[in-house]
């Protein structure tokens, strides 16, 4: 009884098989990893695909290929996506440049600024990237494909 139960949530389960670039290559950690595209097919089948794969419908047989979006507005909104997150980075490298200096020559009282400046942050300046993050992924253009 107990393996029957299994077997069937075993069945049910979704079959996804992990594929990286690294998995036998080398590793470069400086390559951003592009977000997938989600393909909904007419018959109602969804599958989010990489840019540039081609994509079958396991239901229908369609194919489509994510070649059909242009390339330069998918790198332009990599380009924005990627601009919010190194602005992020920026701004707590400037606090840490900041602070540091502060700590260390002019008094260490300064030590007891950091959980403030962590709160705002975490309450103030994190919402707001979130939001601004958010908003330029609502953004992003709608492509129609064609399946071929």
């Amino acid at each position: 009884m107990y393996l029957l139960l299994v077997r069937q949530i075993w069945d049910r389960a979704a079959k996804v098989t992990p594929v990286s670039k690294t998995f036998n290559g080398t590793y470069n950690r400086f390559e951003m990893r592009r977000p997938p595209i989600t393909i909904r097919c007419e018959c109602g089948e969804s599958r989010d695909v990489a840019y540039g794969e081609l994509w079958r419908c396991e239901l229908c047989g369609r194919s489509w290929n994510t070649q059909q979006i242009p390339a330069e507005e998918y790198d332009g909104l990599l380009r924005r996506m990627r601009r919010h997150k190194v602005e992020a980075l920026a701004a707590t490298a400037i606090a840490v440049a900041v602070m540091v200096p502060l700590i260390t020559v002019v008094s260490a009282r300064f030590l007891l600024l950091t959980p403030a400046l962590m709160a705002g942050w975490l309450f103030f300046l994190l919402p707001l990237w979130r939001r601004r993050y958010q908003r330029t992924a609502r953004g992003a253009p709608r492509w129609n494909l064609h399946p071929e």
